[in-house]
């Protein structure tokens, strides 16, 4: 099991590799999505796993929920900083 502090270290590393071109896609979604499904064991990742699975219920994401979930990985990230 990886510690608080590697989680943050991995959702950051996949953040930054997502944002690069500072906009979030369809396929990068589904992968944040994955990420947090597949870590989810004692996180209260929920509230960004459902907001995906809004913005993905049509197969698109547009540029406003690009933004809403680019908001919502930084506080993913304080999430997992947090003591």
């Amino acid at each position: 099991m990886m510690t608080k502090k590697e989680l943050h270290d991995e959702f950051w590393l996949l953040t930054k590799s997502v944002l690069e071109d500072s906009k979030i896609d369809a396929d990068e979604a589904r992968v944040i999505k994955r990420w947090l499904e597949e870590h989810r064991e004692g996180y209260s990742f929920e509230f960004i796993i459902e907001k995906l699975n809004g913005f993905l219920s049509d197969g698109y994401v547009d540029r406003f929920e690009s933004q809403k979930i680019i908001d919502a990985l930084g506080s993913v990230l304080r999430l997992l900083r947090a003591p």
